[in-house]
């Protein structure tokens, strides 16, 4: 299997600063799919002033091609389940995500059959539901309630009657999360650390994302850790919370599973912070405002974002204080949901 630490100069030039155990942090195991590296460009706001942009929008994968946060997660997760010999991957997943097809056709391509618990979250109405989810084969999906408890506990009994029966299977909350997962998006912030030292001379002050499984942010703040230990000045990390479920409490148990299944490399604990502000926390919904910040990103800066994810992440960047550090905030542009504007009736607060 290809190892992509060998090969990307983000990863190269960080080796140079790590003693060899943190460098091991950074070579698991990994399935290639998106196009790296993605754009980091650079856009003049009024307020902000200098505002980089990373476009994980860009890495020609998964819906429309502009699912390059998912990329770089899959990645990770597949190269893990082929170098563990794990045969079937057991996940839920939500009513807002074109994860699903992508991932299933990339794991079939590797022999791993994959087994999806759709919950109905956020809910939609039955016609919908059925048609959002259509494309699945049978044995594949299976649609039920829009209790993330209730599919976890489907999920454990799967995987129990799969170790009786010996199937090698790996069972995964959403998104996927999981510590292979973080560690590839680490290296999607090293991607962007090179980037920003060669094109502007400078680190971000702040990263912004949105977060709903924590995933994609504990990958960040990792990245973050690893580059304050080789020398980089320190970066916030914003996780903008786009679900009820406090993030401040899961990021610390997906921190430590993520240290733990990189032993024995000493890992510093990675920091983040989280904003939850009750308009952006609602799942899968949004409001006109939300829509509004879409349409004025999009006619001032060429940006297309999404109002379930992207509009929120926009918006704390513009209102929340600046940094005394000098350095531009970073918006990171995770991907796109293209078929939010079919459901949006549904989804409108």
């Amino acid at each position: 299997m290809a190892d992509i630490a060998a090969e990307t100069p983000a990863t190269s030039d960080i080796q140079n600063r790590l003693p060899p155990s943190l460098c091991a942090a950074l070579s698991p195991p990994h399935h290639p799919l998106g196009q790296w590296p993605t754009p980091l460009e650079c856009i003049c706001h009024p307020e902000l002033g200098r505002v980089l942009v990373k476009r994980d929008d860009l890495a020609g994968f998964g819906g429309e091609a502009r699912s390059g946060v998912k990329a770089r997660k899959l990645e990770g997760l597949l190269g893990h389940m082929q170098a563990e010999g794990l045969t079937a991957l057991r996940m839920p997943l939500g009513n807002i995500t074109n994860l699903g097809p992508a991932l299933i056709a990339e794991a079939r391509k590797l022999g791993v059959e994959v087994h999806l618990d759709l919950v109905d979250d956020p809910p939609l109405r039955p016609e919908t539901r059925q048609a959002v989810h259509s494309g699945y084969a049978a044995g594949i999906a299976r649609l039920h309630g829009p209790s993330y408890m209730a599919a976890a506990f489907r999920l454990g009994g799967s995987l129990l009657r799969d170790q009786l029966a010996r199937q090698r299977s790996l069972c995964v909350p959403p998104s996927p999360a999981h510590p292979s997962a973080i560690v590839s998006m680490a290296r999607g912030y090293l991607e962007m650390a090179r980037q920003a030292k060669e094109q502007f001379g400078v680190l971000p002050d702040a990263v912004y994302l949105a977060s709903a499984s924590g995933t994609s942010v504990a990958g960040l703040a990792l990245g973050e850790a690893l580059g304050r230990a080789a020398g980089d000045p320190p970066v916030r990390i914003v996780a903008v919370q786009v679900v009820p479920e406090p993030l401040r409490l899961w990021l610390p148990i997906l921190f430590a599973w993520t240290v733990r299944f990189l032993r024995p490399a000493r890992i510093p604990f990675p920091r983040c912070e989280v904003v939850a502000w009750p308009n952006h926390t609602v799942y899968g919904r949004f409001s006109a405002t939300h829509e509004a910040i879409c349409a004025r990103v999009e006619n001032s800066y060429g940006l297309t974002i999404d109002p379930i994810y992207g509009a929120k992440s926009w918006d704390v960047m513009e209102r929340m204080p600046t940094g005394d550090t000098g350095r531009p905030p970073l918006f990171w542009h995770c991907g796109y949901t293209p078929n939010w504007r079919a459901l949006a009736e549904e989804l409108r607060l």
